[in-house]
């Protein structure tokens, strides 16, 4: 089998020659050939030993843009290779993707006829508690908006032929998985483990998570903007329903609420108005549907984020 491998990599260098040397290490005997697309995020620190990797097409962006868009521009850099491979595996550098997982991932592929995306889901996390209360949050709130169970992250084993239909995803570039998770390309989640980071603490704080988030909930937003329509039309009626049976109940029911009447009014009529104000929102932005023009147009040509690419072709 021959594989190739998207890893981004932002001051990694130790964690990025220990991964390939496991992962050849781990492969040696069911491959005859391994390859590295390591997208180099504008490292601040210069990666020297790019001759320790074997095969290794080495991206160097011009500045830094985060693992999404470094993912984004490997996928597009295979893809225009137009070479023959079996399997692309999409991993991180710092370990906490399990190279000895990657069977995990094939043998899934394979038992599924190559005709499904295998992701790798989180089972057992590294984490401090805040992290994992707060990533735990994080999934429910993405269940509750969009309707779906987002539980894995870059890990993956793609077969070939799914590669070009990821890289026209429009917004592929903005966030890898939950792209893949609204598309109509088949996919399936193993279990497996989250590993230790070989060097380092990990870079993912609670701020890149949030950003991560929103990123992720951007994805579905046509979908978060019809649920929040929904619960507006439903509080707007609720609220106007309210409101009549108040002065139906003031003016001709028998049982009166003294001093009670005014108050409820105007703060239903407030709440109505709020309502409304999330109707006319939502309903604004769904009708504009250029929100990810720019996104998607910028980030069109990958090439205009690539500096430099060195090859190391030897074993």
């Amino acid at each position: 089998m021959k594989f190739f491998f998207i890893i981004p990599v932002f001051n990694d260098e130790k964690s990025l020659v220990k991964l390939t040397k496991e992962i050849k290490d781990i492969l040696y005997k069911d491959s005859n050939e391994l390859n590295f697309i390591i997208v180099n995020d504008a490292s601040d620190e210069k990666i020297n030993n790019i001759s320790n990797i074997p095969n290794a097409h080495f991206i160097n962006l011009k500045s830094n843009q985060g693992n999404q868009k470094s993912i984004y521009v490997g996928l597009n850099y295979l893809n225009e290779l137009d070479v023959n491979y079996d399997y692309l595996i999409v991993m991180d550098s710092d370990g906490e993707d399990n190279p000895k997982d990657i069977f995990k991932l094939i043998d899934k592929c394979k038992e599924n006829n190559d005709k499904k995306i295998i992701f790798a889901s989180r089972l057992r996390r590294n984490e401090g508690l805040i992290f994992k209360f707060s990533y735990f949050c994080y999934k429910l709130i993405f269940r509750f908006l969009t309707g779906k169970k987002l539980n894995f992250g870059n890990f993956s084993c793609i077969p070939k032929q799914y590669v070009k239909n990821i890289v026209n995803l429009p917004t592929i570039s903005f966030h890898y998985s939950a792209s893949i998770l609204k598309s109509k390309i088949p996919y399936l989640s193993e279990p497996c483990d989250k590993g230790k980071r070989y060097d380092g603490d990990s870079k993912m704080k609670l701020n890149s998570l949030l950003l991560h988030a929103l990123k992720s909930l951007s994805i579905y937003y046509e979908e978060i903007l019809i649920r929040f329509l929904v619960l507006s039309t439903a509080g707007i009626l609720i609220g106007l329903f309210s409101i009549i049976l108040i002065f139906f109940n003031k003016f001709f029911a028998t049982f009166v609420l003294i001093g009670w009447s005014s108050n409820m009014v105007i703060g239903l009529t407030i709440i109505t108005i709020i309502f409304l104000f999330m109707f006319f929102s939502c309903l604004l932005i769904l009708l504009n549907k250029n929100i990810y023009r720019e996104n998607t147009e910028n980030f069109k040509n990958y090439k205009f984020l690539i500096g430099t690419i060195e090859n190391a072709n030897h074993d």
